[in-house]
C-alpha cells in the first residue's frame, strides 16, 4: 500500500513539473504571473485606471503601458492614457523590460 501511495505522489509531482516546464519559455510578464506576480507585468499588474495602479504601488510613478510593444509613456506626456494600453507601476514596468517612449 505504501508503494502505491509513494508512486502516485511521485507521478503527481512529475506531472506538475511537466506542466510547469512550458512556462519556462514564457515572456517575463507570464513568468512573473506564474511565479505569483510579485514583480513584472502579469495580468494582475495591468490596471484599467490610474487609481487602481496607485493602490497597488503607492508612491511609484504610474505609467501608461502599450499592449503591443514593450514601451510606456509617463504622466503629462502626449498619448498618456490613450490608445490600446493599461496603467502600471513604473518600477514593475521597468523590471519587466518595458522602456519609455
Amino acid at each position: 500500500m505504501r508503494f502505491a501511495t509513494k508512486f502516485l505522489a511521485c507521478a503527481a509531482t512529475a506531472g506538475l513539473l511537466a506542466a510547469a516546464a512550458p512556462a519556462l519559455a514564457q515572456t517575463p510578464s507570464q513568468e512573473s504571473e506564474i511565479a505569483g506576480a510579485t514583480t513584472g507585468l502579469g495580468s494582475s499588474h495591468r490596471f484599467p485606471t490610474q487609481d487602481a495602479a496607485a493602490a497597488h504601488c503607492p508612491g511609484d510613478t504610474i505609467v501608461w503601458g502599450s499592449r503591443t510593444q514593450l514601451t510606456y509613456t509617463l504622466p503629462n506626456t502626449p498619448n498618456y492614457g490613450t490608445g490600446n494600453g493599461f496603467y502600471a507601476c513604473k518600477m514593475e514596468a521597468d523590471s519587466a523590460g518595458f522602456t519609455p517612449k
